[in-house]
Order: C-alpha cells, then structure tokens, then sequence
C-alpha cells in the first residue's frame, strides 16, 4: 500500500500539472494579444507626434535647402551691427593707436617689440588665412547667397582687425624706435590706408550692392534688368576690393621682410 500510495502520488501531481498547463496555455496568447496592442498603440503615437512635428522637420529642411532664399534668414543676416557703423570703426582705430602709443612708455624693449611680432603675425595670418583658406573654401561648399551674406559679416572684422594690427606697428615704430625706419613707416602707413579704404568705403559699398541684388533675386517678379545692372556693379567694387586687398598684402610682406633682416644675428 505504502509503495502503491508512493508511487500514486507522482501521477497525481503531474495531472495537476497537466491540468493547470492549459489554463496557462490560454492565457498566454491573450497576454501576448494586449502587448501587441499596447506595442502597436505606442508605434501609432509615435507615427502621429512624427506626424505632427513634419511641419517643423519641413520647415528646418527648407531652411537648409534651396529656394529662391537659398535658405536664408535674411532679416537675422542683414540685420546691421555696431561694427559696421563707420565712427564706431573709426573710435576703435584711434583707441588702438592711442593706447599702443602709451603703452611704449612703459613697456621694455622686449616687449614692445614682441607687440609689434605679435600685431604683424596676426596681420598677416589673418590675411593669408581669410584671402586664401577660408575664402575659398566657404565659396567652394555654400549656395551663393548664404556665402555673401556669410562674408558681408566677415569683412567687416576683418579689415577691422587688420586696421588694428597696422596702427598697432604704426605706433610702435613711431614712438618706440630709436631711429624710426622712414620706409618701413611709409609701408606700414600704406598697410593701414588700404586697410581703412577696405573697411570704410570698398566693403560698405559692395555689401549693399550685393544686398539689393539678392532682394531683387528673392522678389516674386523677378526685374532681370535690374539684377544684371546689379550684378556687373557688384562686380566692380568685388574687384576693387580684391585689388586693395591685394595691395595690402604686398605691403605685410614687404614690412615682414624688413623684420625678418633683423633677424641674421640670431640665426647665425
């Protein structure tokens, strides 16, 4: 009786086993069915906040893409800044001149002449970098009009900056050295004259024609005429621009030829 109730028992537990396997065999595919639903549920919230956020992802692709705008927000960029006020140029100028003629007093000879180094390298860099790097390759990957009116906010830094560097070695040269060198002063005088031709009249210029050209290229009615008048002006002070510039290189190089005759001693 013992092994029969022993041997009893096991078949007793795998029936409730076997009995209680289907309730659970039931009850998952209802389980699965309402993660399913829940899954699809979320997949179609998903899809409508996608769908309601396509004006914004169009909009953003506008912006980026073509159009008659190229994607530009022309208010923001045309929008003028304080650098582009002439006499907030021109106060900045003399303030530089000013200071760097007051700071030779008290400053040794190495380090005014390592202000001097230093406004040249940045003078020259900032040339060499704007005119040949940069410059070309904003024009190389930019629509045409993102690329004017990226540089109608450029230039004005950049003849600023050079403006700054010049008067900063004008200065130097004219109340610092013992025997201030005349044809190195002409030169570097030469480097800011062109420098300032640039920022005030050359850059002003061309930036507004550039600017009409585009308002007249982005207009619902397209005045063909007007635009081709336009773009042959633009072309014109473009060249001018590009000769000053031109011109004021010559002389950076000219002046840091000069420094580099200082230098033999050193390198011997």
């Amino acid at each position: 009786m013992y092994l029969a109730a022993a041997a009893h028992k096991p078949r007793v537990f795998t029936s409730q086993r076997t009995r209680e396997t289907p309730s659970f065999t039931l009850r998952a595919p209802s389980a699965l069915h309402s993660s399913r639903m829940s899954s699809t549920s979320g997949f179609a919230r998903q899809r409508s906040s996608s769908a309601a956020a396509s004006p914004v992802v169009a909009a953003a692709s506008a912006t980026a893409g073509g159009g008659a705008g190229e994607g530009v927000q022309a208010a923001m960029l045309d929008a003028p800044s304080a650098s582009n006020k002439n006499w907030v140029r021109l106060l900045a100028i003399s303030g530089t001149v000013a200071a760097a003629a007051r700071g030779t007093a008290y400053l040794p000879t190495t380090g005014i002449a390592f202000v001097h180094l230093l406004a040249y390298g940045v003078w020259l860099g900032s040339m060499v970098w704007t005119t040949f790097v940069a410059g070309l390759t904003m024009f190389r990957n930019l629509p045409r009009q993102q690329f004017g009116r990226l540089q109608a906010k450029l230039f004005p830094q950049y003849f600023g900056l050079s403006c700054i560097c010049t008067a900063i070695q004008l200065g130097v040269l004219l109340f610092a050295a013992a025997a201030p060198p005349q044809k190195q002063l002409v030169l570097v005088g030469l480097g800011l004259a062109t420098s300032l031709l640039s920022l005030l009249v050359a850059e002003p210029i061309a930036t507004s024609v550039m600017l009409k050209r585009y308002a007249l290229e982005n207009a619902p009615t397209r005045d063909e005429a007007s635009i081709k008048a336009l773009a042959k002006q633009f072309g014109k002070w473009h060249g001018i621009s590009s000769l000053i510039n031109l011109g004021t290189l010559i002389t950076a190089i000219g002046h840091g030829w000069w420094l580099a005759s200082l230098m033999p001693g050193l390198l011997l």
